[in-house]
């Protein structure tokens, strides 16, 4: 993970879910989605949190968060946050790797967001254990939500965008690996994992747990960017409104950029 840690430290993840309209889609329909499953006073621990986009606003919600990534900036981040923060909310945070929980005792929290670890756990165990940890953690009847990114989508635009990994060893390393890792021909990010909806719910059915919704979180808006980023308000209300209701549909799942299972134990 040292590449992971290393890209991160340089990279702006606060200006993933908040610079424009296109992007902000994604976290729009992550937390109207997930608000439909998680109560107010619960337990929380994010893996993979970033700068805690999504920990404060669920902090902001009366809940208990704990948010966690393997990046010290991002962790610094948060504490900055919290530190100019005027009114008190109930968020903690620390560096963390989302594939070794053993710190938290089992059945500890109502929660558990892993809307990260998935994009570059490469290694097929880590990410099982991952999962494993994460229901351990949970209480009975406790919810799970796992974000990962769509093969389909790394294909079309990486390929389009650049021709150089217009090649059949890219496409055949996506799709057959779902790997990519720094100082290969066919990296054009850090480390990463890829997969698709149906490959994600066949992993995450053999994990003695139960898939209660599945949902494309940006769907086509990444591919339609400049449209999107220069709507009006008015405009992008609509825009909104259509891709929330648009994203169980299977087709517009299967090209989302990201995908969001949500399960339970």
């Amino acid at each position: 993970m040292n590449n992971v840690v290393s890209f991160y430290e340089k990279y702006d993840e606060e200006a993933r879910l908040t610079s424009n309209n296109a992007r902000k889609v994604e976290f729009y329909v992550t937390t109207t989605i997930l608000n439909q499953y998680i109560k107010g006073h619960s337990k929380i621990l994010e893996l993979g949190a970033g700068t805690g986009v999504y920990s404060f606003y669920y902090a902001d919600r009366e809940n208990d968060v704990l948010a966690t990534d393997i990046t010290p900036k991002h962790i610094g981040i948060i504490k900055q946050k919290l530190s100019k923060r005027k009114n008190s909310i109930n968020l903690s945070t620390e560096v963390l790797d989302a594939a070794n929980l053993s710190n938290y005792k089992s059945e500890s929290f109502d929660v558990v967001l892993c809307l990260g670890p998935m994009y570059h756990l490469t290694n097929a165990l880590h990410r099982e254990k991952c999962i494993k940890e994460s229901l351990r953690v949970l209480k009975k009847n406790g919810i799970l939500a796992i974000a990962y990114i769509n093969k389909h989508f790394v294909l079309n635009t990486i390929m389009t965008k650049d021709k150089k990994f217009l090649t059949n060893n890219f496409i055949e390393k996506v799709l057959n690996t779902g790997v990519i890792k720094e100082g290969q021909k066919e990296c054009f990010w850090t480390d990463a994992f890829f997969t698709t909806p149906i490959e994600m719910e066949s992993f995450i059915t053999k994990l003695n747990t139960q898939i209660i919704d599945h949902v494309g979180t940006d769907g086509l808006s990444p591919f339609l960017k400049d449209f999107v980023d220069n709507m009006n308000e008015k405009e992008y209300s609509v825009w909104l409104n259509y891709s929330l209701n648009s994203c169980r549909e299977k087709s517009i799942l299967g090209m989302s950029n990201h995908g969001l299972l949500i399960c339970k134990k």
